[in-house]
C-alpha cells in the first residue's frame, strides 16, 4: 500500500458530518470507480492511515480517504452537496 496522504481538515469535517447524519453517499474513488453507502464513521488505524467505513447493504466497508476523489450526499436536504477530497490520479 502506498503512503498514506492526509486530506485537508475542511474535507475531514465533511465525511465526520455524513457520518453523524447517516448520509447516503455517492463515493468517487481516485482510480475512477465509484459506490454508494450510508456513511458510519471514520477510523485511524495504527498506521495512521484513515478510513471512511460504510454500510453496503449488509456488509460494511473501509475506503482510505486519500483513495476518495469526492464525496457526494444522496439525501435531499443535506447539508452540502458534492466535495473533493483527494485528486485523481492522472
Amino acid at each position: 500500500m502506498s503512503d498514506y496522504k492526509m486530506i485537508p481538515c475542511a474535507h475531514y469535517d465533511y465525511l465526520e458530518l455524513a457520518c453523524l447524519r447517516g448520509y447516503q453517499l455517492n463515493i468517487e474513488l481516485i482510480d475512477g470507480t465509484q459506490c454508494q453507502g450510508q456513511a458510519i464513521t471514520t477510523q485511524t488505524r495504527a498506521d495512521k492511515t484513515e478510513w471512511l467505513i460504510i454500510q453496503l447493504q449488509q456488509t460494511k466497508q473501509s475506503l482510505r480517504l486519500d483513495h476518495i476523489a469526492a464525496i457526494t450526499p444522496l439525501e435531499p436536504n443535506a447539508e452540502f452537496s458534492r466535495v473533493l477530497i483527494a485528486a485523481k490520479q492522472p
